[in-house]
């Protein structure tokens, strides 16, 4: 047989077109097959022929768990949406509670873990010269955008992750009640989960971001509290405070120049001393 001959389904038999196959592990799928899959499953390459079968068989009783499904509880995220049925002790993640969409349902004993996953990303900022060179400036400038995943395991025979974003475009530094929206919509979707109060969120590329606003009582050294830290890369609103000075404030706390407030005799965070 040629390279580019039509090979048949190892699932339903059907012809496979040019564009159309996927491969398995010991033979063909075709893309209608596959659509079948469920979204979170990641591991059909590396799939026998029998896995597949198998796991659509599933797929076909899903739709009754579907019609059954009586949601108590969701949460809405730009695209997802998180389903709960506790009379069942059931949930759902999908765009849609539908028979036709067939989202999986899973036990919430089945969880093994579940967090906020922040994924920051920074863009230095620069100045056109006199010259019209683009300049940066001394010290340098950034602008941040982030993302929000919650990073949910679980224990199921077909995948052992359901990973999904709550925003669909990144969040810029300066849209604060964006931020604080998403992250409390992160903590209200862990602890319906999991019943747990929900764990810090981790910053998936390791930046530390002192314009990042803090709620609770969260501490991270790259998640600073609001109100008493200013951004300094960021512009402020209302009156303009001297990044490069450090501020006076209220009772035994100071603040550094570096923008961290302290209580000690030393700065918690750059290990300067208190002027």
């Amino acid at each position: 047989m040629g390279l580019f001959d039509k090979k048949n389904c190892d699932i339903c038999g059907e012809k496979i077109g040019l564009l159309g196959n996927r491969k398995l592990d010991d033979g063909n799928l075709c893309k209608n097959c596959a659509s079948k899959l469920s979204p979170w499953f990641e591991e059909r390459r590396h799939s026998t022929v029998e896995d597949i079968k198998r796991q659509l068989e599933y797929r076909e009783k899903n739709k009754n768990a579907v019609r059954s499904f009586s949601i108590t509880r969701e949460f809405s995220a730009d695209r997802y949406h998180v389903f709960i049925d506790d009379n069942k002790g059931m949930f759902a993640i999908a765009f849609n509670m539908s028979e036709q969409d067939n989202p999986d349902i899973v036990p919430l004993s089945a969880i093994t873990s579940c967090r906020l996953d922040i994924d920051e990303q920074r863009e230095e900022e620069e100045y056109t010269d006199q010259d019209g060179e683009s300049r940066s400036y001394v010290p340098p400038r950034y602008n941040y955008s982030y993302d929000y995943k919650i990073k949910l395991g679980v224990n199921t025979p077909w995948f052992d992750d359901m990973d999904f974003k709550l925003n669909t475009f990144s969040v810029k530094d300066h849209e604060r009640a964006k931020m604080m929206n998403y992250e409390q919509l992160a903590n209200q979707i862990i602890t319906a989960l999991t019943g747990a109060p929900a764990p810090a969120p981790v910053y998936s590329n390791g930046m530390m971001n002192q314009g990042y606003p803090q709620q609770g009582n969260m501490m991270n050294q790259g998640y600073p509290q609001q109100g008493n830290m200013m951004n300094q890369n960021a512009p402020q609103h209302g009156t303009m405070m001297n990044q490069n000075a450090p501020q006076q404030t209220s009772g035994d706390t100071w603040v550094c120049a570096c923008g961290a407030t302290n209580t000690g005799a030393f700065c918690e965070y750059c290990g300067s001393p208190k002027p």
